[in-house]
């Protein structure tokens, strides 16, 4: 998911893997912390954000590393409070791709989905509490929000595939059209959401609703047709 570099800390930790390097924001720990939802159960919260940690980064190197493979070498991963995104060398890749490499990043989660179902399979539920819930939290991540991340929400990667679709359906409207459409799904499943009484996720959704939205005016102001008052046609 792409949201911007986070500024570095002092209490930055950092790591190279596969000769990537890696930087974690504290603000990574804090927020993996309040969304495991063991506040009552420090165990289990420091096994969710373990297991979030390294299914992101499982994620972002799924990222990477298909790129590294289509010949743009990754510049480093960075982990922060909304996820992580993994940062390449300038440079033009086709279209096809940047799919493809977008879709490295949830794909290499299902992997990790499989590998931990496998294991599950293969030699049975482990008598560990420890183990039990790192399992149960591995699987909800890598499934749940793997899945989310499909979703055709910008920025996430589900976004992104639909805006290179849309770009190369029409390279010059095809973004906003993008944008338009992970606009209209955020707003749906932001109500959803509220509905179903989950606050976060309608909070995350219209969150993702509002920076479309902003983008969207930012096209906008830019766009030649400005005064067309009708520019969601364009």
């Amino acid at each position: 998911m792409l949201m911007g570099s986070p500024e570095v800390t002092a209490y930055d930790l950092r790591f190279r893997l596969f000769h990537i390097p890696v930087r974690v924001h504290p603000l990574f720990w804090l927020f993996m912390l309040m969304i495991s939802g063991q506040s009552d159960d420090l165990q289990a919260a420091a096994v969710f954000v373990v297991c979030a940690f390294i299914s992101i980064l499982v994620h972002e190197f799924g990222h990477g590393l298909s790129s590294r493979l289509l010949g743009q070498e990754p510049i480093g991963i960075v982990l922060y409070a909304m996820g992580g995104f993994c940062a390449f060398e300038p440079g033009r890749i086709s279209p096809i791709r940047r799919f493809f490499v977008l879709f490295c990043g949830p794909g290499a989660g299902f992997l990790l989905l499989g590998l931990v179902l496998g294991c599950r399979y293969s030699f049975g539920m482990p008598e560990s509490l420890v183990a039990q819930e790192a399992f149960g939290d591995l699987v909800f991540i890598n499934l749940i929000w793997g899945i989310l991340n499909l979703f055709p929400l910008w920025p996430l990667d589900g976004g992104q595939m639909l805006g290179v679709l849309f770009g190369m359906a029409s390279p010059s409207h095809g973004m906003r059209w993008a944008h338009v459409i992970s606009l209209l799904a955020a707003g749906a499943l932001a109500v959803l959401a509220f509905t179903y009484n989950q606050w976060f996720m309608a909070f995350w959704f219209a969150y993702f609703g509002y920076i479309n939205y902003q983008v969207l005016q930012t096209l906008h102001t830019a766009s030649r047709f400005a005064d067309d008052g009708e520019w969601w046609r364009q």
